[in-house]
């Protein structure tokens, strides 16, 4: 079994997968941090890993093609989906875009069952 945190870990699995796995992590690190209630920075940090998990998505795409493809079958235009697939930028940015925003929504993650730091449940 690969460590959560690898490298490459997520890629070639699922994204319900990879939220399977790190899901007790985050569910152990809130506990862990279980008295800490600034609301904006677990948001912040929500949005960050939600952010990676849209790198992954976008990684797993891997070619233009099949970029554009999947962004036109989650809703975006053809023009902008076509735009977005070959604007030569990295996952990271791309993950950041409104052409990824737009098309994974937080609801997809919550669906998953991506665990929010956030709306932890207080004691």
């Amino acid at each position: 079994m690969r460590a959560v945190g690898s490298l490459h870990s997520a890629r070639g699995t699922s994204l319900k997968t990879t939220i399977e796995r790190i899901t007790p992590v985050l569910r152990g690190w809130r506990n862990y941090y279980r008295l800490d209630t600034r609301k904006q920075y677990w948001s912040e940090m929500d949005e960050r890993i939600r952010h990676h998990l849209r790198k992954l998505i976008w990684i797993a795409w891997k070619r233009p093609k099949t970029r554009e493809r999947n962004l036109i079958k989650l809703g975006l235009d053809p023009e902008t989906a076509w735009k977005s697939s070959v604007n030569g930028r990295g996952a990271w940015w791309n993950s950041g875009q409104a052409h990824m925003n737009l098309t994974i929504k937080n609801a997809r993650f919550a669906r998953l069952g991506l665990y929010s730091l956030r709306f932890m449940a207080i004691r």
